[in-house]
């Protein structure tokens, strides 16, 4: 896992975008190519190693994946839990098969009821289970750190970041810290893309304690299941979210004055 993951230049427009390139943090092979496995490592730091691990794994997520590999280098046994159907990726399944974790197959029905039943079952069983979107002061504190080092190499004027539940965007967002900067004489401003209802975001962030005019958040025009395939990016980006944010990016770029850098969470889906 490469944890110093690049920021580097692409051009947009014709303009210099820094991007910093998450995606990088898997290979593709081993891991996913994901920028949330640093925060998802340093979450199981503080597990104990004597009890199973379970995480319900949609379709399309890496956390499955992920997980069969960090718990088995931590020596903790991991199930994954999922839904089977036609469309699962069959070639996470696979990945994680590699990892000789194990798995626990649920009836397919909506992802509330599915945690629930998965969250039962850890209960009964006594099985961990971490949060929903990995929401732990650990995983967000991992994030924040990592970004700190970044804006304080990188002085920008603009964060562009795309969020599904929030969580993983709110810990590059507080260490953004968005609005006056009087060592930059800047005013930062945070824009945050997602498929995801506006306001859900918001109330993430106001959980932890995360409030400030200058975040905007911006629901994409694109289905979540679009994985805009035809849509072309300068680099290895996720079709389900981070795609979404670079084509906004695209559209407004001429809108904002100063710096902007482009956080890519996370690579192509089939990488």
């Amino acid at each position: 896992m490469k944890i110093n993951t690049p920021v580097e230049k692409h051009k947009l427009n014709n303009r210099d975008i820094l991007v910093k390139r998450d995606d990088l943090m898997g290979d593709g092979n081993i891991l996913p190519p994901w920028g949330k496995m640093a925060g998802i490592d340093a979450l199981l730091e503080n597990l104990n190693p004597k009890y199973p691990l379970i995480h319900l794994a949609v379709n399309g997520s890496w956390s499955g994946w992920a997980l069969s590999y960090l718990c088995k280098q931590r020596g903790i046994k991991f199930i994954y839990a999922y839904a089977p159907s036609k469309t699962y990726n069959q070639f996470i399944l696979d990945k994680a098969k590699e990892n000789d974790c194990e798995f626990h197959e649920l009836k397919p029905n909506m992802m509330a009821i599915l945690y629930n039943r998965v969250n039962s079952y850890a209960k009964k069983n006594d099985i961990q289970m971490l949060p929903y979107a990995f929401d732990h002061v650990d995983y967000r504190n991992n994030l924040k750190e990592r970004a700190e080092k970044v804006f304080k190499e990188h002085l920008v004027d603009h964060l562009v970041i795309s969020a599904g539940s929030g969580v993983t965007s709110s810990g590059v967002v507080q260490a953004f810290s968005p609005g006056n900067d009087l060592f930059s004489n800047s005013n930062k401003q945070a824009h945050i893309i997602t498929v995801s209802n506006i306001n859900t975001i918001y109330e993430k962030y106001k959980s932890h304690s995360i409030v400030s005019s200058a975040i905007t958040v911006d629901k994409t025009k694109y289905e979540f299941d679009d994985m805009m395939t035809d849509y072309k990016v300068p680099f290895p980006c996720n079709g389900t979210w981070d795609r979404k944010a670079w084509w906004w990016l695209e559209q407004m770029e001429s809108q904002l004055e100063g710096d902007i850098l482009f956080w890519n969470i996370g690579g192509n889906v089939n990488a």
